[in-house]
């Protein structure tokens, strides 16, 4: 398929592209019959929910072979670091923290390389925000625009520019709430945080600056970063989101 890649905006042919990295879905499948549960909710009309049972991880016509290349590399280091999917993984945890009701608990993290990782993660928002699979809300175009130059030129740009609290939840010590997507949706005071939920990790892109808290959590250009966790039952948002699409589902 020719097209005008998104990425160099050059006329070329375009490959299937992912939107999330495959071996972001490698704890969704089915083992026998490699599907996945994916959620499309809104709170506020759930006539407009679907659920979605995929066989591939998603992909669109986004991304011609050279733009795709320059992808794979950071996709391909996160794997390693983040997933541990190559047993090659360079990153270790420092220190680990938890409250004495194991209900809360932080890993902080030295080792990565930040351009590295941080493109990485602007690509993800990236492409959840032009994609057309997923739902993504209206985000402005200056952001969209400032991703993606900062991936053509290979700009990681400061720790608190577009930064990611990345968050790990579980139904109980020990047992990851894993086995399916919730389609992004937007958080805090003026819905300037979008989040993704894929198999038990939630990504938290803060879109305006100035967010002293959560910027502790944020990669750091040493190599730092802190991942934040939580037992599902205490992020009462999310769990009504969770329990209303499991309930609504569950009728159908």
């Amino acid at each position: 398929m020719n097209g005008k890649c998104r990425l160099c905006l050059e006329d070329r042919e375009l490959r299937n592209s992912h939107i999330l990295p495959e071996f972001m879905y490698q704890n969704l499948y089915n083992v026998d019959i490699r599907r996945f549960h994916s959620f499309e909710i809104n709170l506020d009309n759930l006539k407009e929910a679907k659920k979605r049972i995929q066989q591939k991880g998603v992909r669109e016509y986004l991304l011609c072979q050279k733009c795709e290349t320059l992808l794979s590399k950071y996709e391909n280091y996160a794997a390693e670091t983040l997933y541990g999917k190559n047993l090659r993984n360079q990153t270790y945890i420092v220190e680990a923290q938890q409250t004495p009701d194991e209900k809360y608990f932080v890993y902080n993290y030295a080792g990565f390389d930040y351009k590295v990782f941080k493109i990485f993660l602007f690509s993800i928002l990236w492409r959840l925000i032009i994609s057309e699979s997923f739902k993504t809300p209206k985000i402005s175009d200056n952001i969209v625009e400032t991703l993606r130059v900062s991936i053509l030129s290979e700009n990681p740009l400061s720790p608190s520019d577009l930064g990611c609290l990345i968050q790990v939840i579980k139904y109980k010590k020990g047992q990851l709430a894993k086995g399916f997507i919730l389609s992004p949706y937007t958080t805090g005071s003026k819905n300037e945080i979008l989040n993704i939920f894929v198999d038990g990790f939630i990504y938290s892109f803060y879109l305006e600056k100035d967010n002293p808290k959560e910027e502790s959590f944020f990669l750091q250009e040493d190599g730092k970063i802190k991942i934040f966790g939580r037992i599902l039952f205490e992020d009462k948002q999310l769990f009504e989101k969770l329990s209303t699409a499991f309930d609504f589902f569950s009728k159908k």
